[in-house]
C-alpha cells in the first residue's frame, strides 16, 4: 500500500502547485490555458483520490493506472478556444467628458506607507498639501511583480495577456526561450534570467498617451519603464532606454526634440554639492551607500530638465514623466526606513533612514519644481504602481542566512498609490479600491476621452467633484485598437 498512498500524496502536492500558478499568473495567461490549469489541478486532485481508495482496497492493478493516464490526456483538450462572440459596438458620436490637461509623475521605488509618514512629518509639504486638496489611496499592483509588465499594465490599463510584455527577463532553457516562470509562494523571481531588451517591443495595445495624441492632444513622455522604442506622434517620447545612455534613433523621437532632451543630461560629478551633502548624511560607508543616491539624483534631474524644456502647454496637452532614482535608493536604505517588518539590527540604520528621507525630501523638492513651472491649470497624478518594503519571505531568509543585509524591493507586489489634485477631483477623499489596470481609463477621462470597453481597469469615478460627474456621462467605445477589440 505505501506505493499508492505515495503517488496519491504526491498527485495532490501537483493539484496544489498547479492551481497556485493558475491564480497566481491569471494576469499573464489567457483563458485557455487557465482552463487547461484548472483541468490539470483536477485531474490530480481525481487521481490522488483513485489512487488513495485503491490504497485502502490494497494494491495497483492496469485499470487504476489508465484513470489518471486519461484524466491528464483530456486536460488539454479544455483549452480549446471558444467561438468568438461579436463584440459591442462602438458609441456612435460619443460625447466628450470636460476636458483637462494632465501632469502624471510616477515615483518608481516609493512606498505609500513612507510617503503619508515623511508627508505628516513635514519632510515632504509639496505631497502634504496635494494629498489635503486631492484625492488619494493604496493602488493594487500587478503580482507576481515584474517591472515591464506592470508598467506598461499602468500604461495600457491592460492586463499582460492582452497588451503581450510578459516579462522584462528571460530564461533559455533546452526546450527553447521561457518568459514566464513557475511562482513559488513566498518567493522572489528566480535568477538564472538574461534581461529581455525586446520586452517592450511585444507590445499590441496603446498607451494612453499614445491615445491621447491620436485624438488631438499635444503629448509628451520621459522615461516610463520598458517604453523603448519611441514612435512618433508626439512632443516628445525620450524612453528610458534614452537615459540610460541609448543613442540609438529610436531611443527618443522626435530627433530634434531628443537632441535638445541631451542638453539637459547631469553626470554625477556635476551634482551641486549642497545637494550631495544633503543625499548622503554621514555616517554611511564608502562604496554603494554613497554612490547610489548620487546617481539617483543625476537621473531624475536629467528627466526633469529635459521635461520642463519639452512638455507641452497647447489648450489640450498630457506629460508623464517617471522619476526612477529612487528604486536604487530603496533597495539599499529601504531596510532601515522600514524597520517595523524587520527586527533586525541594520548596519548604519540611522544613517541609511536619514538618507532614504532625504532622497524622499529631494523628490518633493523636484515635485515642486515641476508643479511650479507646469503645474498650472493641470490635474496631477502622482503615483507609483507598486509599493517597495522588505522581499518576499523565502528571499529575506535566504538574505539573511547568507549573511547579507536587509534590502527592500518591490517582488513581493505591495500595493503602490495613486494621487490626483487639480481641476476636476474632490478634495479630502480617500480611495480604496483602485488598482493599477485603472490608471489610464481615469487619465482618459479626467483629459476628455472616452474609455474602451475592452480595457480592463475601470475609471475611478469616486475622485471626481461633482462637477465633473454631473456635466457629462463617461463616453464609451468598444476599442482604440486599430485591429479592433483586444
Amino acid at each position: 500500500c505505501a506505493l499508492p498512498i505515495w503517488g496519491a500524496a504526491l498527485l495532490a502536492v501537483i493539484g496544489v502547485f498547479v492551481e497556485f500558478q493558475r491564480q497566481a499568473l491569471h494576469d499573464f495567461v489567457p483563458a485557455g490555458a487557465r482552463r487547461i490549469l484548472v483541468a490539470t489541478a483536477l485531474a490530480a486532485f481525481l487521481s490522488a483520490a483513485v489512487l488513495a481508495a485503491r490504497a485502502l482496497r490494497g494494491g495497483l492493478n492496469a485499470g487504476t493506472l489508465s484513470i489518471p493516464i486519461a484524466l491528464f490526456l483530456l486536460a488539454p483538450a479544455v483549452g480549446r478556444r471558444a467561438p468568438e462572440r461579436p463584440s459591442p459596438g462602438a458609441t456612435t458620436a460619443p460625447r466628450r467628458a470636460p476636458r483637462r490637461n494632465l501632469l502624471v509623475v510616477g515615483f518608481e521605488g516609493a512606498s505609500w506607507d513612507l510617503l503619508t509618514a515623511y508627508a505628516s512629518e513635514g519632510a515632504m509639504p509639496v505631497v502634504a498639501r496635494l494629498l489635503r486638496e486631492g484625492a488619494a489611496g493604496p493602488l493594487v499592483p500587478l503580482s507576481p511583480y515584474d517591472r515591464a509588465a506592470l508598467w506598461t499594465t499602468a500604461a495600457t490599463g491592460k492586463r499582460p495577456l492582452k497588451h503581450g510584455v510578459m516579462s522584462s527577463r528571460r530564461w533559455e532553457t533546452p526546450f527553447g526561450t521561457l518568459r514566464l516562470f513557475p511562482v513559488l509562494p513566498g518567493s522572489a523571481v528566480p535568477g538564472g534570467a538574461h534581461p529581455a531588451a525586446d520586452a517592450a517591443a511585444a507590445r499590441r495595445s496603446l498607451t494612453f498617451w499614445e491615445i491621447l495624441a491620436s485624438r488631438g492632444h499635444e503629448a509628451a513622455v520621459l522615461d516610463w519603464p520598458a517604453s523603448s522604442p519611441a514612435r512618433d506622434g508626439l512632443v516628445l517620447w525620450a524612453s528610458d532606454a534614452f537615459f540610460n545612455g541609448d543613442t540609438a534613433e529610436n531611443a527618443a523621437l522626435p530627433a530634434e526634440a531628443a537632441a535638445r532632451a541631451r542638453l539637459f543630461r547631469v553626470s554625477p560629478d556635476g551634482l551641486d554639492r549642497p545637494l550631495a551633502r544633503a543625499l548622503v548624511p554621514d555616517g554611511l560607508a564608502a562604496g554603494e551607500a554613497r554612490l547610489s543616491p548620487i546617481r539617483g539624483a543625476a537621473r531624475d534631474l536629467t528627466v526633469t530638465g529635459a521635461a520642463l524644456a519639452a512638455l507641452p502647454g497647447g489648450p489640450r496637452n498630457v506629460s508623464a514623466i517617471v522619476l526612477s532614482g529612487l528604486a536604487e535608493v530603496s533597495g539599499l536604505f529601504g531596510a532601515a526606513g522600514d524597520a517595523r517588518y524587520w527586527g533586525l539590527s541594520v548596519p548604519e540604520a540611522e544613517a541609511r533612514a536619514a538618507a532614504l528621507r532625504a532622497y524622499y525630501r529631494f523628490l518633493d523638492d523636484l515635485l515642486g519644481e515641476i508643479l511650479e513651472r507646469e503645474g498650472r491649470n493641470r490635474t496631477i497624478c502622482l503615483f507609483a504602481p507598486v509599493g517597495w518594503g522588505p522581499p518576499a519571505t523565502l528571499e529575506a531568509v535566504s538574505r539573511f542566512l547568507r549573511g547579507k543585509t536587509p534590502a527592500a524591493s518591490p517582488d513581493a507586489a505591495r500595493d503602490g498609490f495613486v494621487l490626483f489634485s487639480g481641476a476636476g477631483v474632490r478634495s479630502g477623499v480617500r480611495l480604496t479600491s483602485a488598482n493599477v489596470l485603472d490608471l489610464a481609463p481615469t487619465l482618459l477621462v479626467l483629459a476628455g476621452e472616452p474609455v474602451a470597453r475592452d480595457m480592463d481597469g475601470r475609471v475611478l469615478a469616486e475622485a471626481f467633484d461633482e462637477r465633473f460627474t454631473e456635466s457629462a456621462s463617461v463616453p464609451i467605445v468598444s476599442t482604440f485598437e486599430a485591429a479592433g477589440p483586444q
